[in-house]
């Protein structure tokens, strides 16, 4: 005779998803306790230059994270954590953007350097 095994695996699976799921609430990642990643990374931005090449993302991370913050005062816990995911992607996006724009600029200073030599070149009087 065969046995009939789907209660032995739906409770295997349900045994399952409740250890995942306390897991998941066992851990101590609060919202409160990402500020300091995200100032790492907003300083990060600042290292490479993004106050200069990149302010507008890292001006929006920056007013993001003081959001968050008051959000977490205010006990909206969701909204701040929603705040501080798109705070994070502003700083990388800055961080990452800054030296990109940097080389933009280099590239545009040397190619305005050569066309000032160029037109010095053709002001020299040739030689016969």
């Amino acid at each position: 005779m065969k046995s009939n095994r789907v209660p032995q695996y739906i409770a295997t699976g349900l045994a399952a998803m409740g250890v995942c799921m306390a897991a998941g609430c066992a851990t101590q990642d609060t919202v409160s306790s990402r500020f300091p990643k995200l100032e790492e990374n907003i300083n990060s931005a600042r290292v490479v230059g993004a106050d200069v090449y990149a302010p507008t993302p890292l001006k929006s991370a920056e007013a993001k994270l003081e959001s968050a913050k008051s959000a977490v005062a205010a006990g909206d816990m969701v909204f701040a954590a929603r705040l501080v995911d798109e705070a994070m992607a502003d700083a990388d996006y800055a961080r990452v953007k800054a030296p990109t724009e940097k080389a933009k600029k280099d590239a545009q200073d040397l190619r305005m350097s050569i066309q000032t030599l160029r037109d010095e070149i053709k002001k020299i009087p040739v030689a016969k």
